[in-house]
């Protein structure tokens, strides 16, 4: 295809190209801003926190520290929006708790973003109906699989893929600026999140609770 050079000298067409860039800085601004004050959690399932059911001691603490931790970034921090993956365990408690401080902050949005739509498929009836009474009282429910970038193009939207669980994690690491992770050391798709946290080079403050430790916290950022 030949390439049309006088448009290169055109001043409307060189108009038209400076007015895209301005557009194109203010979305990535104003998304920026956005990203900012957002914050994402990522966590053990309810093996690695005591079992299923969502009273036991362990889980108990961890609601516990979440809430402390929550507050923290709310009122420290000027966090607004929470997003939690909705899967058992550490990401049911993520949410729960980010219910319970809206009523103390009630500006803040509990956001969900679910790798899939059917993620609940082979579920409990009872954890099926937690997950539906989540998904209403959601401030905002994201698909990630229906996002382009986040695509699995070898398995139909909506249906279940490993690589969907991580690219529900990448996204929620895409647009948070921190990460609260209730995460052990051991190999994990916590462990994959946190890694692909530490190479996008986006300044993430991690905010970790220790399992074996209390739910201990340890703060620290990454490279921006």
């Amino acid at each position: 295809m030949a390439i049309d050079f006088k448009k290169f000298s055109d001043p409307e067409w060189i108009k038209q190209q400076e007015e895209a860039k301005e557009e194109e800085r203010h979305i990535f601004e104003e998304s920026e801003k956005i990203r900012h004050k957002t914050v994402c959690f990522t966590g053990h399932r309810p093996q690695k926190l005591g079992g299923y059911d969502m009273k036991n001691p362990t889980m108990l603490k961890l609601k516990e520290k979440l809430l402390e931790v929550i507050e923290k970034l709310i009122e420290e921090n000027e966090c607004e929006r929470f997003i939690t993956g909705g899967a058992l365990g550490a990401d049911t408690a993520a949410f729960w708790c980010v219910h319970i401080m809206k009523e103390k902050y009630p500006h803040i949005k509990n956001i969900v973003a679910v790798p899939f739509e059917n993620q609940d498929k082979k579920w409990s009836s009872e954890q099926q109906d937690w997950y539906r009474k989540m998904l209403d009282k959601a401030d905002g429910v994201i698909k990630v699989d229906e996002k382009e970038k986040y695509k699995d193009n070898t398995v139909p939207i909506g249906e279940y893929s490993v690589a969907k669980l991580n690219r529900r994690n990448e996204y929620m690491v895409d647009h948070s600026k921190n990460i609260i992770a209730i995460y052990d050391g051991s190999k994990s798709g916590t462990a994959n999140c946190l890694y692909y946290a530490r190479n996008r080079y986006l300044g993430h403050g991690i905010w970790k609770l220790y399992p074996q430790y209390d739910f201990q916290l340890d703060i620290y950022y990454t490279p921006s």
